[in-house]
């Protein structure tokens, strides 16, 4: 057999409006065999039943399931061996689904961002209707599949995590066919590394790479509110690896992520209303973006981020050449530095002095540089999600970290003060080419956020909408229970005083079906939407 299209009733290819929310057009669906001579066409309502497609921010690939009907023998026929390629093409008509003026209209540059090919790997019967057979195919971006097929066994001497990763990337798309190629936005990462990549496949090496890049300092150029004042830049110890469906790879920060969209302008807006009883064409940009359920998954888990140092933590970095070790500490609200200087009248060496810290006081604490998604407007701190005078806080040996350092090994064995260096020369030991691995600087950083960002989590379920990422910065106006005439409460326009604001979109899972289309989400925040009692700041003490 080579081709079968069983009674196609695909959607007209009308490429410039929506008709109502969640509208699509599903213009290729078909799987093709391991050799490629067989081909059959899916995008029928006679085979075709529901198509998933998952993204995380936190996952290097999109996967998906793909369930079909089959009343004509196919899965014999073809037949469905779990070695099959699967290609789509599907898309939502007007671009950010935001306004009717935004529409794209040219079919090929649709065509060219929404068109995948997976690889099927799992194909399995789920039931029987009458005579017709109900089949389940799972699959996965075809990257994953040649990353599983490729051990890379390479040394990478003086180069930044960010050139390690597109090496890696160009190994894997060796592999694919120049049209499936897909876009790789890799941020610049600082420092220069020695990196041994042990007989690791690509993904595994990536990973890697991920868990102790720092994000260069590179600051987004465009600021369209002029008056206000910059964002900070990003830190950048929390990157991610991920793929969005139709634009391909990145490598980034989640910091940078959320400076540039801050800094792009507005956020879309997605807020909680009853289901419109009619759809017209001037409603669509808020149909695509009403909510009608959802569900605030908290969980603060206190104990458990004490334990794994989101509050405080401590790290041993034992320098193995040396013979000694430093310790560094983390503090979710960093502490300002209470130091006297005294000079030694005989020596004149300079002796610094740490006074005792109060940890209930802002006045004699500053906060953490970490990217948050929401700020006090008053002085631009982020809104935490624990008070400063909490109990929780001001011990660093709750959680205890350990690491092997490199720092300053380019240096090592430098002379004395007098000038002598132990009867050789004075440049003898110094290795231009060590490089550090930076471990002061993103571990306990790293770790932290990564508890910071679990701690609330919303899910809801919207119109289907293919502009939409994970990655994706966005707001959410979440519905508040205080009743109106509280006293208490002067700001009820922003809704929930503590769960709305700025979301980091983590997980999508795209359902589609014949005739509808629509979008699980899980938006993820590290900070309130409204200050906490008891998170007292500088700014705030001197008025």
């Amino acid at each position: 057999m080579a081709e079968t299209n069983v009674d196609s009733k695909a959607k007209s290819p009308d490429y410039a409006a929506p008709n109502f929310d969640g509208d699509f057009r599903l213009l290729e669906l078909s799987l093709h065999s391991p050799n490629n001579v067989d081909v059959v066409q899916l995008n029928s309502s006679s085979v075709f039943q529901q198509m998933e497609i998952f993204e995380d921010l936190f996952s290097n690939v999109l996967r998906g399931t793909l369930t079909i009907l089959d009343s004509q023998g196919l899965a014999e026929l073809f037949p469905f061996i779990g070695e099959e390629t699967l290609i789509m093409t599907f898309f939502t008509p007007g671009g950010e689904g935001t306004s009717l003026e935004q529409n794209r209209t040219s079919q090929t540059s649709i065509e060219e961002t929404s068109r995948q090919r997976f690889k099927v790997y799992d194909i399995v019967e789920a039931g029987t209707k009458e005579r017709t057979k109900i089949y389940k195919l799972f699959f996965v971006s075809e990257e994953y599949v040649f990353n599983m097929k490729k051990k890379v066994s390479k040394g990478y001497k003086g180069r930044e995590y960010s050139f390690i990763v597109e090496d890696l990337m160009k190994k894997i798309n060796e592999n694919i066919k120049e049209d499936f190629r897909k876009k790789v936005f890799i941020e610049k990462t600082l420092s220069m590394q020695n990196v041994i990549v042990p007989n690791w496949t690509p993904f595994q090496a990536i990973n890697f790479c991920a868990s102790r890049s720092l994000s260069s300092d590179i600051e987004p150029t465009e600021q369209k509110d002029t008056t206000a004042p910059p964002p900070p830049r990003p830190v950048g110890s929390l990157f991610v690896f991920y793929e969005k469906l139709g634009a391909g790879f990145f490598y980034e920060s989640i910091e940078s992520l959320i400076v540039k969209q801050k800094m792009a302008g507005d956020l879309p807006l997605y807020q909680y209303a009853p289901k419109l009883a009619e759809s017209k064409s001037g409603e669509l940009a808020v149909g695509f973006f009403h909510v009608e359920q959802f569900e605030v998954d908290t969980s603060f888990k206190t104990l458990e981020n004490l334990g794994y140092g989101l509050f405080a933590s401590k790290l041993i970095a034992y320098d193995p050449l040396r013979m000694k070790y430093d310790t560094i500490k983390y503090d979710y609200y960093q502490k300002k530095s209470n130091q006297s200087i005294k000079v030694d009248d005989d020596t004149g060496v300079e002796e610094i002095k740490e006074e005792p810290e109060n940890l209930t006081d802002d006045s004699n604490r500053v906060f953490g540089d970490f990217i948050a998604t929401d700020i006090n407007p008053i002085d631009k701190k982020p809104n935490k999600l624990i008070s400063s005078e909490s109990e929780f806080l001001g011990s660093n040996d709750t959680s205890i970290k350990l690491s092997t350092t490199t720092k300053n090994h380019g240096e090592l064995f430098l002379p004395s003060a007098n000038g002598s260096s132990i009867g050789v020369k004075s440049d003898t030991f110094k290795d231009p080419e060590s490089k550090q691995n930076n471990v002061e600087n993103w571990l306990l950083q790293r770790e932290a956020q990564v508890q910071e960002f679990g701690s609330i989590v919303v899910k809801f379920t919207v119109p289907g909408n293919t502009s939409k990422h994970v990655g994706d910065l966005i707001r959410f106006e979440m519905p508040t229970s205080i009743p109106e005439d509280d006293p208490n409460i002067n700001s009820l326009e922003i809704g929930h005083q503590l769960y709305s604001g700025n979301y980091l979109i983590s997980k999508i899972r795209h359902v589609i079906t014949v005739d509808s289309y629509d979008m699980d989400m899980e938006i993820i925040k590290n900070s309130f939407a409204k200050r906490i009692g008891g998170q007292i700041t500088e700014v705030q003490n001197a008025n």
